[in-house]
């Protein structure tokens, strides 16, 4: 990984069971705690499921290092800390155990679980590495021999860092095939089964994926806001608000709600997080076409300019939560 902030930090979406039954309940997801292990037969979107889970796991133990870059820098000189350091990799532990439930699931995902397999040896050399860093910073052991210690172990998670750049490249580069073939399977299924309220949730984070791809694209950041290219957004915006209102148009549909086994509840959260994302990204187009600036403060600290009005940052930030809540909804 990167030692710097990554901008686009996208988390991936866990896919219904399609049972090929209409009327199925609600679309709830696997077990993932109680599947996959040795030779464990698993249905394909259960082992699916379960890369996905790592590859969000990912993204939360790459801003824990990032925040460790933030304080201590990515150089290979370990600079002394104004206050306490949070090493504490605890998904580490946590993407180890499901590697070793999803690798070796059946059916066989031959290229995903042979670069899955890079991945493991990468975090089961970082464990012990992990740990004692924990220990050395909660304990304040820093404080005993004025960190003679830390650059020592500075010096080791940055090798074994460029061991995880190459390894999670990799594997990142076989689930992106994997996504893509994954989705139109389900989308497919969904249409067949008249699932329409699924169907339309799935969109709206298809359609959001491509906000998110034209800000990467762009390389759009809070710092250079003003230089983006406010009709491609303006497109995409009109896009999400159609995707959303056809979304709206079946939630209300009491008879199609029975059909899919959903009740009102069921869907407020995520009309709630659809509704946000879709006025983060009005007030990305609002800014960009007024070119406003974004204020030297906001810029100066990754909280405020997550939560700046009309910021790239922000328009990410939403999407992510609008894609915890759609995984929330198929677990």
């Amino acid at each position: 990984m990167k030692k710097t902030k990554v901008l686009v930090t996208l988390l991936m979406l866990l896919l219904v069971i399609s049972c090929g039954k209409k009327g199925n309940g609600k679309d709830k997801g696997p077990d993932l705690k109680n599947i996959g292990g040795t030779n464990k037969k698993v249905n394909e979107v259960e082992k699916y499921n379960l890369y996905i889970e790592i590859y969000n796991k990912l993204h939360s133990f790459e801003k824990t290092a990032n925040s460790y870059f933030k304080e201590v820098g990515a150089e290979a000189q370990f600079k002394k800390p104004d206050g306490s350091v949070d090493a504490d990799f605890y998904d580490v532990k946590n993407i180890i155990t499901e590697l070793e439930k999803a690798i070796p699931a059946k059916p066989k995902m031959a290229e995903l679980d042979k670069t899955s397999e890079n991945l493991l040896a990468v975090f089961k050399e970082l464990k012990p590495l992990a740990d004692d860093m924990n220990s050395y910073y909660s304990g304040k052991d820093y404080t005993s021999d004025n960190y003679k210690k830390a650059q020592e172990f500075h010096t080791k998670f940055l090798e074994i860092l460029k061991k995880y750049d190459v390894a999670v490249l990799a594997f990142r580069t076989e689930m992106d095939k994997k996504i893509v073939e994954q989705r139109e399977k389900e989308a497919k299924q969904l249409q067949k089964e008249g699932r329409v309220i699924a169907y339309n949730r799935m969109m709206i984070l298809s359609v959001g994926e491509e906000v998110l791809n034209e800000i990467s694209r762009q390389k759009l950041t809070g710092a250079d806001v003003v230089s983006g290219d406010a009709a491609k957004f303006k497109a995409l915006q009109e896009k999400l608000i159609n995707v959303v209102g056809e979304f709206n148009k079946y939630a209300k549909d009491e008879k199609q709600m029975k059909k899919e086994g959903y009740k009102d509840y069921d869907l407020t959260g995520f009309t709630n997080k659809a509704d946000n994302f879709k006025a983060s990204l009005a007030n990305l187009v609002e800014r960009i076409e007024a070119k406003k600036p974004i204020s030297e403060f906001s810029l100066r600290d990754q909280f405020f300019l997550e939560n700046e009005t009309g910021s790239p940052e922000n328009v990410i930030k939403s999407f992510n939560e609008l894609v915890k809540e759609y995984n929330s909804m198929n677990k």
